[in-house]
Formats: structure tokens, sequence, C-alpha cells
């Protein structure tokens, strides 16, 4: 008996010791380098969020956040890298509304429902219906005319099958009853680059994107796809201004970190985002880059989540959408 209770007492203290290590991993992270995934390419409206984010995760966590992008298949390519990520805290991916359309339109090996945690809902833009300089189009009800006068002629390019650059696309069509050609690129740039150099007649990119370009009187905006006008482009009409309502298309971008994240590792991401993204400086900086910051709680990001892959199932079913597969 008393080598029994001796017994005990060490495996008690074995134990509590044992203990603060496993809390500890945690409550001291981060203790090393940070990987942020960018599944989107080098130029793109997320990389230029991540970018922008970095250097200041960097200073707030202190350790190295470094960007990583991993391009393909709508950013298909770097969830599905992201998903099998030990869940630790030291890789992150940012990702757009694309992860709520890729699971109707790729063939996934993971459940993005599942596979993925939430952190914080950063921020949204809008998108705008853009034309090169080649296009016989002042307006967009010159584009609906015209695309009308020459059904399967006009072509608009977007990055990617499931991207939101052709959800914009194909909602644009349904409700302005045209049949306007999609051409998939590889990446934002490729596509925007086609569009600027005329290979392709039209695009649906971020406002922020092409807010250099359109300065520069390179490309000309038709609509912006929001209910509202931008106070970056005031001059450019709203779909509903235009006479065509319900065209209303944002990307979203958020923070994700793999299913089974510590707790405490999701909150600090989220927090130290949040209060990022609250500094006046920051805050200004990136709404003059067009962004429209929302930041919130975990569980507001996870609700409106699942309601995006939700909606994003019933539009692929109105707009007969095919897989990629």
């Amino acid at each position: 008996m008393h080598k029994l209770r001796q017994l005990l007492v060490l495996m008690t203290a074995l134990a509590t010791s044992q203990a603060p290590v496993f809390a500890q991993g945690s409550n001291n992270y981060p203790t090393r380098s940070i990987s942020i995934i960018v599944p989107m390419s080098a130029g793109g409206t997320a990389d230029l969020l991540a970018r922008n984010l970095a250097p200041l995760l960097t200073e707030k966590l202190g350790q190295s956040v470094v960007v990583d992008n991993r391009v393909g298949a709508n950013g298909a390519i770097g969830e599905e890298i992201f998903s099998r990520a030990k869940p630790d805290g030291y890789t992150l991916m940012l990702e757009s509304t694309s992860i709520a359309t890729n699971p109707w339109m790729n063939n996934l090996s993971y459940d993005p429902r599942t596979a993925f945690t939430p952190a914080i809902l950063i921020a949204a833009v809008p998108l705008v219906l853009v034309v090169n300089n080649n296009v016989n189009a002042q307006n967009a009800k010159e584009f609906i005319a015209l695309a009308k006068a020459s059904p399967g002629k006009i072509n608009y390019a977007s990055w990617g099958n499931g991207s939101i650059g052709q959800f914009a696309g194909e909602i644009f069509k349904i409700s302005t009853k045209t049949d306007i050609a999609h051409v998939p690129y590889k990446s934002t740039a490729q596509a925007l680059s086609d569009t600027l150099a005329g290979q392709v007649d039209a695009m649906f990119p971020t406002l922020p994107l092409v807010l250099q370009q359109l300065g520069a009187g390179k490309i000309r905006a038709l609509a912006l796809a929001s209910p509202v006008r931008s106070p970056l482009a005031p001059d450019i009409p709203t779909m509903a201004e235009v006479g065509v309502p319900g065209v209303e298309v944002e990307t979203w971008f958020g923070i994700f970190l793999p299913a089974g994240t510590p707790d405490s590792i999701v909150n600090k991401i989220n927090q130290t985002t949040q209060s990022i993204i609250n500094t006046p400086s920051v805050k200004a900086q990136l709404e003059k880059q067009g962004f429209r910051l929302i930041g919130g709680s975990r569980a507001d990001f996870s609700k409106y989540y699942l309601s995006e892959i939700s909606r994003y199932g019933r539009i692929v079913k109105e707009a007969n959408l095919k897989s990629s597969d």
C-alpha cells in the first residue's frame, strides 16, 4: 500500500509538472515565425491586404509574419495545402470569398466547413465592371446593348472558374439577359493584364485593384457592383443606377486557422488583427486603398462564412454553372 501511495504521488507530481508545459505552448504564442498562406497571386487584392497586415502583425506579435503565395485553381490549391497544416498557429491563411465558392466549383479533398477555423472577417471590397479602351461602350447601357447585338461575341475575364469575378459576371448576365463569354485565367494579374491589353473585353475586378489604371485612363469603369457609390471613385455609378438592380457583389477577406487550433491562439489572432484595423492610421490607409473594414468576433465570422457557402451554392444552381473538374 505504501508503494502504491508513492506511485500515485509521483504520477500526480508528473501530471502537475506537465500541465503548464501544454498550456505554455499557446500562452507564450508565438515563439517563432508565422506564415500566412495567400492562395491568390502576388499583386491581387488578397495579396495587397496580406502585405499591408504582415508587418503590423509582426510588430504586434513580436515574431516575423511572412506572406506565402500558393496560387492556382481559384485558391483551392493554397487551401488544400493549408488543410494539411499543423493546428499550432504558425500557419495562417488569408483567403477571400473564393473559399465559399470553391466547394461548388471544384472537387476538393477537404471540407472547408470543417477543415478551417474562421478567426476574423477583416474587410470587403466591391467589384466593378471595367472594359478596355477598344470596347465601343462609354457606359453600362451601351455595353449591354453591344452584348445583346452580338450574343457570345463579347467576353469577360476572371481569375478562374468559381472565382468571385466569374460569379459577378454570371449574375450580371442573368440580370441583363445577355450572353457574354467567360474567359478564365490562372491569376488576377494575368486576367487584368489581358483586359488592359485588349485581349478580352471586360472584367469584374475589385475596385482597389484597378484604381491606378482607372486614374491613368488605361481602362473604363462602367458600373459598381455595390448598393452605394464608393468615396474612392464617386463618379462610378452603381449597377442599380444604370438600370441593373440586384448585381451587388463584394469580395470579402478573412483570416483562418486549421481546425483544432487552440482557442487561445485563435482568440489572439482575432484580437491582434482587430486592434490593428482599429488603429486610425491603418484604418485610413486601408480605406484609401478601397477596403471597407469589418472586424468582429470569431462567432460572427463563422456564422457569416457558413451562410456565404450556402448562398453561392444557390447561385451556382441558378446560373447552371459547371464544376471545373
